[in-house]
Order: C-alpha cells, then structure tokens, then sequence
C-alpha cells in the first residue's frame, strides 16, 4: 500500500546490528518485482560485505544457497565486545576461520537467514523460534500465513505447548471481521479443537503443521518496547469437556467417540473381526506390536482428526483404556511427560552414592569365567551371544526380560531365546551346555531378582555386557527411563558389588546428526539435550552414559561402546526385520523408483563386525580411553547403493521424495502386510521426512582403529548388497533373487588374485591366541586352511567366525607331541586341500618356573611341545617341500630365544632349540626353494600368560610392567607380511616386540 501510494519513493529494508554496520540493504520495490507469491518474508536485500557473510548449520558447517541456517558476520565494522562483559563478548564474536587475517572475528547474530540464488539475503527468524515436534520441524510464521491466508483471521501466532510426543501446535488468533464466503472464521469446539479449520487448512500445510488446539482473543499481547507479539504472555490453552461430559458413565454413554468406533480400528489393524474384541482386550495379546501400535495411533488419528500420541496407547493396552485415552486426548487433558526435562536429566544422571568401586581391575573377556549378558534377545545381543560361545570359554548368563519375572520364567525363557535365534540362524542346541537363562527385567530394582539370585550374580559374574535397552523413536522419555536407565543404574550396581568389568553398549543417538562426525570424546552439555536429541531413546541412552561416566571417574572398569546403525550379517544377511533403510530399499525396488534425495548418506555397518569390534575391544586391557566409536564414518551414497542395486538386476528410476511417498501411498499403500509384505508395515507406521533422512549421525573413530585395526569392516558394495537382496528374497520381501554378480560371473565372488590366494597352509595352535589370529589373516588373504589344535570345540567355532569367500577351511585334532597325529594332519591336508605350501607352525607351551623349585612336569612338557612338536611338523613337511621345490616354514620362537628370562629357564632354552633347528634347515636347504622364518614375539597377550602354576615364579617375574603388550594380531600380521614377500626374498627372522619392552 506504502509503494502504491507513495510511487516516486524509494522504501528501502535495511539490516543492521548494534554490534557491527549495516549488514545489507535492499529497496523493496525492485525486490517485490522478483518475488514469490507464495514468499513468507521480504528479504533484506544483498549483503554489503557479501565475503563476510556467512549462514551455517549447527555443526558450524556452511551451507549452500537456497538452505536456512544460523548467520554470521565478519568484516572491519565489529565492535569491540560488550563493555565489561568478557563471557558475553566471548559467545558472540568468534573467531573467523574463513578470514586470514590476524585476529579477524566474526558476530553471531543470533538470527536465521538463507542466501536466495538472486543474491538477496533473507531472515526468517530467530534461533530457537523454529519449533521441533515429533521429528519435524515447523516455522509459526509459514503456518501462521496459511491460516491468515485461508481463514478470516486478520492475526495469529502460532507455539508449541507441552513435551514430548504430548507437544502439539497451538494457534492463537484474532478474528478478521472482514469475512468472505471463501475466507470464513472457522468454528472452534469447547474443547478447544477445530476440525473445520484442520480441513481448511490440510491442502496448505502438511499434517504435522496443522495446530491442534485453538485460541480465540480479541487481540495479541504485545511487548512494551518492541512492540512485537509478545508470546510469554499469550495464555495457556485452556480445554473443556464437550457437551458436558464429565467422566461419569452417563456422559460417557453419550460420548460420540464410543468403544465400537475404536475397536473397529483395532479390527483393522489387527485384521481380525470385530466380534471377538471385547472392552477387556489386550492389544498386544492379540498380537500387536510396537509397530501395529504405531500404526493403531496413525489410525485413530487419521479417524478422529487429532494426533493421538503413541506413547499414551501403550500404558494401559486394553480397548477399554484406549477409549478412555482417546477421549482424554480429544478433551485436551494430555499432560506434559514432564515440566522441565533439563532438570530431569541433571537428576536422573546422578549415581548412587553406594555405587563404588571396590579395587577390581578391568578383566578382559577372555579371562572370564562367568559373563552377564543383557539384550541377548535383540538384534546385535543374539550375535554377542554367538561371538562370546564362540571367543572364550566362560559361562553365558543371559538375562532375559520378563514383566514380573519368577523363576518358573525359566523354560520360557528359553524358548524365547530359542526362537530368536533360529529366526538369526544362529541356534544349536550345544549352545545350552554354556548358557544360562536368568529371567529379569532391567525396570526392576535388582533386575527383578531374588536376593538370593542377586548375592549369586555378585559372587560370580567377572563381566557385564550391558546391550540390553528399550528401543523406540517414537516413545518420550518418561515411557523409556525405566530400562534404559534405571536398568544402567543396577548393572553399575550388580559391578560395584561384584567387581565386574562393565562393557556398556551405547548408541550413535547420543549425539545429533553432524555432517562430518563426531570424535570420541563427544558429549551434549544437559541444556542442549532437550532441543538437540528430539526422541526418548537418545535422551535415556544419554543419561545412562552419564551414569556409566561417573561410575569411571569413581574407580569402576567400564567402557562405553558406541554403535551406529546396523545392518545385516556380512555373510548370511541375517537382517533385523524393523530396519528403516532396508525397508525404503526393498519398497523402492518394489515400485521400480528410489527417492531422490539430496545429501541423503545412510550407514549400514554389518551386525558381524559390530559384534566382533565389541569383543575385541573387550580384551583391550591397555586401552585407557573410556568410549569407543564402531559406527562408520564414512555413510555410503545411497545413489550409489541403487547403483549397485541395478547391477544385480533391480533397476529403479530417481524420484522427488514427496513423489516417491505419493506413489508409495497409492501403490503400496494400502498392500496387506505381515511376514511377507513387513517393509510395508514399516512405513506405514512412519514415514520417515526428508530432514529425517538427510540427518545422520556419523560417528569418527580416529581414538577406536588402533584398537580394533584387525577386525576389518565390510564395504558397502554390490557384494554385500548381493549378500543382503538374496536374503530378502529368502524372507519373501522380494518377488526374485539377485542376478547380477555371482550367477551371471561378475566381480562379486571372483576370487582375489593376492601373492597367497590359493595357497595351502596349515596352522598349528590354531585354537586361540597367536595360532588363531594367523588363520583369521590367512583366511583374509584366500588362502586354504588346514587348522590343527587338541581342541576340536575351539576349532570349529574359529571356522564358524572366518570370513573365507574362495577358500577352503578344514579341521584336525591333532597333538603335535605325537608324530602319527601330525602325519595323519598333513595327509589329510594334501588329500583335501592339496600339497601344503605353508606351515605356520604355532603350537607351544609357557611356564613361568623357579628352577629351584622343579616343576619336573612343565618342563618336559615344555620340551615336548616346544621343541619335539616342532620336529615333528617339520618332518611331516619338510620333505615334500624340497621334493616340489617350493615351500615357506614359518615357527613361532620368542625374543625368550635371543635372551634368558630369569622365571623362564626352560622357556627359553625350548626357543634357543627352535632357533638353531631353524637355522640348521635354513643353512641346509638354501637354493632348493625353501623359505624358513622364525618369528620371535615379544610380551603378547595369550592364554600362554594364565598356565603357570609357580606362583614365586610369577609374582617374581610374571607380572606386567604396564607398557602395552602386543595382540595376536599384531604378530599375525608380520607373519603374513614375510609370507607375501616376491620367492626370491626371505624374511629369516622377525623380532616383534612392545615398544616399550626390548630386549
């Protein structure tokens, strides 16, 4: 009306901050010319200093023009600071990284802008005024113009009110006296609700943006300097029964929300009839889950025109308390789960005052002779349980949820586990001579159990796996804290008592998304938490870090171990059914097209690695950092994972994602679900938002790899995805197998052509330690293996764990004291696998003795093993090496052979045997093809460490220095180097020691 009227004026819009000089300035009417319609703001117009302007994201990172974000200025025109006032100068003017100048700053200007690709600048408000609900993010001012706009309602102002999945979109409006037919004023209930305004307004806004509740005033408050709406002073929504109901049975008989209209909506989702649905049903009896849960809320929303939370449809589950919570719903009663969540958190995080620590040092898995487990019946718990049968030989206690639990829980118990596992692949019925089901709940005060059984638990539990949680976003935090926190809080108890080692399983949601990733020692200050971690899971698993944190600064031996998203198993696909990504996967390949979403990065870390990352881990007893990062720090591409897609025979087309949820809606929509269609399921429970897509969490792991450099993680490639598709196809997601790789000849399984693929070995000693880690190398390498140890248990769980694509693995019990066992080894090797290339001959015995103490028996077993072992390998393959004129021995001696260790007397003398007996066949053989190397480690941790039983000995001389030893791996992988050097060079001796323990 100003430029209409005033037609020669120029009517400029000018940006500025006390803090610095006009940051931009536009003339409105040549800006208006190339505006939107549909535009919510009138930019500022183009920065005066555009090299200094900067509009970032949370994580500091700049973004692209046309993308919202925090801005910034920099530039000579700065103030100072703020007189007197150092912390407040401090937050505002930072340090500028973009300007090379010598203490050049920049001012946070506190407000939220986007950079247009016409060079104009826009603000669109002021940080924190954007609202976060549910996962969305909602700007008032766009649903405020939507409802000016398509109601009579000349003002409005638009909050949130309430927490968590209770928090809902409140309009406060002033009604526009002048009316049209096509601009009415919208009827507002008793009740505070609006239907006819919903409607009005569901072509403009999106579901989420349709407020829920509804004020009347006759005008907004407004604040006495700036004369903005002043929005601390607009009153609380205040709801009223309609049509008089007031809670007794009469009223509610009248109620026009009655038991049948919901129980119709359970029929439904349930896809049972309604006949057999009395008010006394349990939801989840009748075979609901969470999943269904979420799908009744979408439901009964979608029924009733207003959000019914989830959260409140769990507690109680029956049809009668959901009628009761819907009507609660619609009345406006929903309380807040809780008034102020930073206080919350600040006493929930706080620890026990008896829980302390008792002098117990960190005990690794693989000296534990009794290990609790939690979770055991999730995802990543049930492969923990098969990676700890698997990787040592303790006792596997396994706590196994149950709402009351008692001890005839027992065989139920069992059977749920069972259960779990065969749908994993992983049960056998071996599995119960070393696992123990423990009925609990991790809600309860001492787990749900007995004193009785808790006083056991103390006596005998040496470490706890703690991977059991609650886990659901969509759940606010009161409905999680019981497991997730309270449950932390006992099993730092159950420690604190029993001196066990904690290893606490935590989750990437611990942190918000972060574009290039988050190092270890990352952690969200309590204030932060509520705006920045927007579901119940992250905030429980949170404060529990918290707890865990406090317990390791008062003496306790925990570690935390954070995983990001997890995928499949790398090489069966075993997949957790309720995994998002999967599910877009597999419905896109249904519908022939992908969404198209830029910036969209998923991780899919194989559930495989996970695990075994966590047990390494656990048996770093050198390791002093306390959280350990297993998520992947690079997220793959999804185009790329689509491209890969396509090679195996799934082509799908790129497709705008609102287009891409349409199609989805009208195609699949509506497909039944279950067992064979559960993708469908999934996303008909929640789809996910762009914004929900593009923000991930990537965890770094600089501080983690050096500790868990030998457990490789698997690429995100056409080989996995090939792994992965094949099992879909297997659980009826898919309408055919994959087809582009192993059947049509392609790269997937072509085997790789490295110096020893192909190459036959045998390893003695293989059942643990150094022998152990030098198959896994081989393994990796594509070699064929012949693993020889006198545990036949040990052996097969160490198959049963190598990644072997090409490759062939065999098992031998053999004892290499005995020379007609090693025969038979090497002849079944040639006859299975074929002529042996490799002998790594690792089979030996270590005794920490006094001689004047005479352990007459570990002596000759020291020779024995020692020494006529290795005589016996090398006569079973020494001669057919030199008859094909090729061959590589390799024997593990000790640095023991180079110097005498006072406690290792005959230790020592066993490995100055197998030195000279090495450089005797080396001396002897050279020029006929023979390569002969000894490998001579220093302090590694094996079992070796754990046999002596001179007690003198070992307190004299057995005890650590505290340097950090070598893993297994370490010398594996040196003996993998010699073995790949060109035939012409040998690597006759290798000295591999701890840094810090040369001999």
């Amino acid at each position: 009306n100003a430029l209409k009227a005033l037609p020669k004026v120029r009517l400029l819009n000018c940006y500025s901050a006390c803090e610095t000089h006009e940051i931009a300035c536009g003339n409105i009417g040549e800006m208006l010319e190339h505006l939107d319609e549909a535009a919510l703001y009138c930019p500022v117009g183009p920065s005066l200093d555009r090299e200094h302007t900067y509009i970032v994201d949370e994580a500091g990172n700049r973004v692209e023009d046309g993308v919202s974000g925090e801005l910034f200025f920099g530039g000579k025109l700065l103030a100072r600071g703020y007189l007197n006032l150092p912390e407040t100068t401090a937050k505002a003017f930072l340090r500028d990284e973009c300007d090379s100048t010598e203490g050049a700053l920049m001012y946070r200007t506190g407000d939220l802008a986007r950079m247009l690709p016409s060079g104009l600048l826009e603000i669109t408000g002021r940080v924190g005024s954007m609202i976060k609900l549910r996962g969305y993010s909602v700007v008032p001012a766009k649903v405020e113009k939507s409802i000016i706009t398509h109601l009579a309602v000349s003002q409005c102002a638009v909050v949130a009110h309430g927490e968590g999945l209770d928090r809902q979109l409140v309009a406060y409006i002033v009604r526009d006296k002048n009316e049209t037919k096509d601009r009415k004023f919208p009827e507002i209930l008793e009740s505070g609700h609006s239907p006819e305004a919903r409607k009005a307004l569901s072509e403009a806004l999106a579901q989420y943006m349709l407020p829920s509740l509804w004020v009347v005033l006759e005008e907004l408050p407004l604040h006495e300097v700036s004369g903005k709406v002043d929005l601390k002073k607009l009153p609380a929504p205040v709801t009223t029964p309609p049509n008089g109901a007031n809670g007794t049975k009469a009223a509610q008989a009248q109620d026009p929300i009655g038991v049948n209209d919901v129980a119709e909506v359970w029929a439904a989702i349930l896809n049972m009839p309604r006949s057999i649905i009395s008010p006394s049903s349990n939801f989840f009896d009748l075979g609901g889950h969470s999943l269904s849960l979420a799908n009744l809320a979408a439901k009964l929303s979608k029924t009733f025109g207003f959000r019914v939370p989830v959260a409140r449809l769990a507690d109680p589950p029956t049809l009668a308390g959901h009628v009761e919570t819907v009507r609660g719903v619609r009345d406006g009663h929903a309380a807040a789960v809780q008034a102020d969540l930073p206080a919350v958190l600040r006493k929930d995080s706080t620890l026990d005052n008896d829980i302390q620590a008792n002098g117990a040092k960190f005990c690794p898995l693989n000296k534990a002779n009794t290990v609790l487990l939690t979770g055991a019946t999730g995802f990543l718990g049930a492969f923990l349980l098969n990676d700890l049968l698997e990787n040592t030989s303790a006792q596997i206690i396994c706590l196994v949820r149950f709402n009351n639990p008692e001890g005839s829980d027992y065989s139920a118990g069992i059977a749920r586990l069972r259960r779990h596992l065969l749908d994993l692949g992983l049960w056998r019925d071996s599995i119960m001579e070393r696992v123990e089901i423990l009925p609990g709940n991790l809600s309860r005060e001492r787990l749900g159990l007995t004193q009785d059984l808790w006083n056991d638990m103390v006596s005998r539990v040496n470490v706890i796996v703690h991977a059991g949680a609650t886990v659901n976003l969509v759940y606010p935090y009161a409905s999680l804290r019981g497991a997730n926190i309270e449950g932390t809080r006992e099993i730092l108890r159950l420690a604190s008592q029993s001196g066990a080692t904690v290893q606490y399983v935590s989750t990437n949601g611990v942190l918000p998304p972060s574009k290039h990733g988050w190092p270890e020692f990352a952690m969200l200050d309590v204030d932060s938490v509520q705006d920045k971690l927007l579901d119940g899971y992250g905030q429980t698993k949170w404060v529990a870090e918290q707890l865990v944190h406090e317990a390791s600064r008062r003496g306790l031996p925990v570690k935390i171990l954070r995983a990001g998203t997890i995928s499949g198993h790398s090489l069966t696909g075993s997949a957790n059914a309720w995994d998002l990504v999967s599910a877009l996967i597999v419905e896109s390949i249904h519908l022939g097209f992908h969404p198209d979403v830029e910036g969209w990065r998923a991780e899919m870390t194989p559930v495989d690695f996970v695990s075994k990352a966590i047990i390494h881990l656990a048996n770093q007893s050198q390791a002093k950092q306390l959280v350990f990062h297993l998520g992947d720090p690079t997220p793959v591409d999804m185009s790329s994972v689509f491209e890969d897609l396509e090679k195996l025979g799934y082509p799908t087309k790129p497709l705008d994602w609102d287009e891409w949820v349409t199609m989805w809606t009208e195609k699949r929509g509506n497909v039944r679900g279950g067992d064979g269609n559960f993708t469908v399921d999934i996303l008909r429970s929640g789809m996910p938002s762009v914004e929900f897509l593009r923000g991930i969490v990537v965890l770094n792991n600089e501080a983690t790899r050096p500790f868990r450099s030998v457990v490789e993680r698997p690429k995100v490639d056409a080989v996995l995805l090939e792994t992965y598709t094949r099992h879909w196809f297997a659980r009826g997601w898919l309408p055919r197998p994959p087809s582009g790789l192993s059947s049509l000849g392609g790269a997937a399984h072509m085997p790789r052509r490295g110096p020893l693929s192909g190459r036959v070995a045998v390893v003695t000693g293989a059942s643990s330690g150094i022998g152990a880690a030098v198959a896994v190398a081989l393994a990796r390498e594509g070699c064929h293996i012949a693993l020889a140890a006198r545990r036949t248990d040990a052996l097969e769980a160490l198959k049963r764990r190598l990644t072997v694509r090409e490759g062939k693995v065999i098992v031998r019990q053999t004892d290499v004291t005995n020379r007609q066992q090693v025969e038979a080894l090497i002849q079944a090797t040639e006859e299975e696998l074929g002529p042996v290339d490799i002998l790594v001959s690792c089979a030996g015995v270590m005794y920490f003795t006094m001689m004047a103490n005479a352990k007459v028996d570990e002596w000759e077993q020291t020779v024995d093993v020692n020494c006529k072992g290795l005589l016996n390998c090398l006569s079973s393959t020494v001669p057919g090496m030199l008859e094909r004129g090729a061959g590589h021995i390799v024997a593990i001696s000790s640095d023991a052979g180079r110097k005498c260790f006072p406690g290792l007397g005959v230790y020592s003398a066993s490995k100055v045997f197998v030195e000279f007996t090495l450089q005797a066949l080396r001396l002897e053989t050279a020029g006929k093809g023979l390569r002969v190397t000894g490998v001579q480690p220093g302090n590694t941790q094996t079992d070796l460490l754990t046999m002596s039983s001179d007690k003198e000995a070992v307190a004299k001389y057995g005890e650590p220095s505290g340097a950090q030893i070598l893993d297994p791996e370490d010398v594996a992988n040196s003996i993998v180097y010699a073995l790949k050097q060109p035939a012409h060079v040998a690597v006759n001796e290798i000295l591999i020691e701890p840094r810090d323990e040369p001999i």
